[in-house]
């Protein structure tokens, strides 16, 4: 009796260890539901565990001796080795490198949690060797958000294949001035352009596995296009134009992270304010994921606002206003703040919660490692870089065709001169990476105009590159055609008081075939002022054309009337001189649109289209406020024409309303339309913009081809923030406009909200 009473205790013991093990480590069952495995991995956590997990890292390549492998999120080392590496960056010693950092991580991890590896995809992984595409702004110019979220998934695979599972991208900030040096990271002025586009790339991210983080929440520029300037514009403006597109990518895109910008919002920096980060965020859209600094943003409450009288206070105020990690550094004082009583832990538990339940949903506590055969696969694949040649092909926009020079034909011309300081440089504009990691043997695959030409016309035409000892007009006679490349400086830090093309700096010395990236003029050889020369070269008598690679606009009033053609070329990516000589000859048809309207000079900023209506009128004393180019223009090398209008009676509440246009190429050459649907609310209860783009589609069509376009607006399109700020459909007639651009309605139709 008594072995069987021992056999029995031994049993009961020997269960409830069972069940306290399986109690204890429920957290590892991956068939349990997440929020359970999260409740249960919390309950297992000490207040410093639970602090790390709301902590970062950032390091350079030289400092990771001083890595702190217990904080949950860190900069993936392979974004720095790049830089000064003896050899190339590889895709496989990245993802090894990652690996490697990651296995750390787990071993100092009590519980095992993994870390989150972050970066950067702005226009491509920012890491090696990865595929680089055009920058954003050149993607707006394609009006083709279902093509790019084609681009945003080759993006997010190239990601996530080497481990990196959180990008801080896209930006969703809408640029109303030029000036503004981040021009060119965002897609342009109009909110529905930057929508669409924004919710492809997010879309795309989330889908393939790797956290989004739309940036910067919200407004990050100000007065003059000054950068990180406090935002001075309504709730009005700031829920009609630059919520919506964070809205969108939230609700529509899926994404599980937003990067909170630096200015202040209604006096409040965005990194500490309430209102923007719980109410609007989350009571209102809903959002479930988790919220970071830009990169010393909690920091600059504190020493920029003096919100916050010690760094340790912003940190307070910034996590109890819904902010969830301080990058670059994050949050080293949080231990000491809940201790003294400043902050409660129940307020880092609900931080903690968010933040666990997306390395839960990326499946980093079951596979937190990568294959880095397979890696290399998938990194710079054919696929992807065909379909970088095929972005940079559709990003192509014509602003001046003069008698149709363009395009070139390769049998009357025999010699082309090459000019400017874009010449023979990879123009790839901000957060292009990649290229730092390629050496000479890997080159090739980048496409300079210089090279793209050359190669193009091979056995055809010889293509000649004026060097700083030959005379411009001398060269210019010699040639058949010469072609202009120009280039400004722009980028984070790099706001511009003027549009004019600035005096550049330019390297002419060493091999013609390694492509440099344009810079400040750091170690090139001679100035060259860029408007001169085209002026020089138009008085030449030669036909003169000017490629502009750049991602804002320019003022070109000075030379504009005296060139033949001006074709944008933006910053078309790493085989884009492949594109620019294929459009300039005709292999390829111009089918890109302006994503933002192009001021003639600096005193029309801020133009832009959606403008309300005035009590006096648009212009000036000495200038009528016209633009030099309305938002969506572009021209072709064929003709297009359309006809067939059908709009409905009444408005579909209960999905989205079709719209049907015909629209017929009635050129010779096959060519791209991009159609534009815009709305004007004929009586409202508050102003109103003269005109909203609400749908757009870019359709294909071989010459004489006709077809009838379908435009989709979901109920929401005609939807306004009324006087009480609720956003509600009104009854009232509805302007329908079909477009070629904003300034150019070819076709009008009524509808009606009841």
């Amino acid at each position: 009796m008594k072995r069987v009473l021992i056999g029995i205790i031994t049993l009961v013991v020997g269960c409830t260890h069972i069940a306290c093990s399986r109690k204890t480590s429920a957290y590892k069952d991956a068939k349990l539901p997440i929020e359970q495995r999260v409740e249960n991995l919390m309950s297992l956590m000490t207040l410093e565990e639970k602090i790390e997990q709301l902590q970062s890292q950032l390091l350079f390549a030289d400092q990771f001796d001083k890595r702190n492998y217990k904080v949950g999120h860190i900069r993936n080392k392979a974004h720095f080795i790049h830089a000064d590496a003896v050899n190339p960056a590889t895709t496989v010693h990245c993802a090894e490198i990652i690996n490697d950092d990651s296995r750390e991580a787990l071993k100092a991890s009590r519980l095992g949690i993994p870390v989150l590896q972050h970066g950067e995809a702005l226009h491509g992984a920012l890491w090696g060797n990865t595929t680089c595409f055009p920058q954003s702004i050149s993607m707006a110019a394609t009006f083709d958000d279902g093509f790019y979220y084609r681009v945003s998934e080759a993006i997010a695979k190239e990601t996530k294949a080497v481990g990196v599972r959180q990008v801080y991208s896209p930006v969703v900030n809408i640029s109303r001035d030029p000036r503004w040096g981040r021009t060119e990271e965002g897609y342009g002025e109009d909110v529905h352009l930057n929508s669409r586009m924004g919710v492809a790339y997010t879309k795309a991210l989330e889908t393939n596995g790797v956290v989004a983080s739309p940036k910067h929440y919200v407004d990050n520029y100000g007065d003059g296009g000054h950068e990180s300037y406090a935002s001075n514009v309504s709730w009005r403006t700031l829920r009609e134009v630059f919520l919506e597109p964070f809205r969108a990518c939230i609700e529509e895109g899926g994404a599980r992270s937003i990067m909170a910008s630096y200015n202040s919002v209604d006096g409040v920096p965005a990194s500490a304010n309430k209102y923007l980060l719980q109410n609007i965020l989350r009571d209102e859209w809903n959002f479930k994921g988790y919220v970071v600094s830009d990169y010393g943003g909690v920091y600059g409450v504190y020493s920029a606002h003096k919100l916050a009288g010690t760094y340790a206070e912003a940190q307070a105020l910034s996590l109890e206003a819904g902010l969830d990690i301080d990058l670059p550094g994050g949050n080293p004082d949080l231990l000491s703040l809940v201790k003294s009583g400043r902050i409660s832990e129940q307020t880092i538990d609900i931080s903690l919660r968010r933040i666990l339940t997306v390395k839960f949903e990326l499946g980093l506590f079951e596979n937190p490692y990568v294959d880095p055969q397979e890696a290399d696969k998938t990194v710079r694949s054919r696929e992807h870089r065909e379909l970088a040649l095929e972005a940079a092909r559709k990003v192509m926009t014509l602003l001046k065709n003069k008698d149709n020079v363009l395009p070139l034909s390769d049998k009357a011309i025999k010699r082309v001169g090459l000019f400017g300081p874009a010449a023979n440089m990879m123009s790839l504009g901000d957060y292009s990476g990649p290229v730092g990691g390629l050496k000479s043997e890997h080159m090739t695959e980048f496409v300079t105009p210089y090279q793209g030409l050359k190669q193009r016309l091979e056995g055809k035409a010889e293509v000649v590159l004026h060097s700083s000892d030959t005379d411009v007009a001398d060269l210019a006679r010699t040639c058949d055609v010469v072609i202009f490349f120009a280039s400004i400086q722009e980028g984070e830090g790099e706001d511009r008081s003027h549009l004019t093309l600035p005096k550049r700096n330019v390297k002419v010395e060493g091999s013609v075939d390694n492509a440099l990236i344009i810079d400040a003029g750091v170690k090139q050889s001679f100035e060259l002022d860029q408007e001169k020369m085209i002026e020089g070269l138009a008085a030449s008598g030669v036909k003169t054309i000017v490629v502009l690679q750049n991602g804002s606009i320019i003022d070109i009033r000075r030379w504009a009337d005296s060139v033949d053609a001006i074709l944008e070329a933006w910053y078309p990516g790493e085989v884009g001189g492949t594109a620019i000589a294929e459009t300039l000859f005709g292999d390829v048809n111009p089918g890109g649109r302006l994503p933002m309207t192009w001021a003639r000079h600096a005193g029309q900023i801020p133009v832009y289209y959606y403008i309300k209506p005035s009590g006096r009128g648009y212009g000036y004393l000495d200038d009528d406020g016209k633009p030099m180019f309305p938002f969506g223009f572009g021209l072709s090398y064929t003709s297009f024409e359309y006809s067939g209008l059908i709009v409905p009676e009444k408005i579909n509440k209960d999905g989205e309303t079709k719209v049907l246009v015909t629209v017929k190429n009635t050129g010779t050459v096959k060519g791209d339309e991009v159609v534009q649907l815009y709305l004007h609310d004929e009586l409202a209860s508050v102003a109103r913009p003269v005109k909203e783009l609400k749908a757009f589609k870019r359709v294909t069509l071989e010459a004489g081809e006709s077809r009838q376009v379908e435009l989709s607006l979901p109920y929401r399109s005609f939807g306004l923030w009324n006087r009480e700020m609720k956003f509600v459909v009104e009854p009232g007639i509805f302007t329908v406009m079909i477009a070629k651009d904003a300034a150019n309605t070819v076709l009008e139709g009524k509808i009606t909200a009841e």
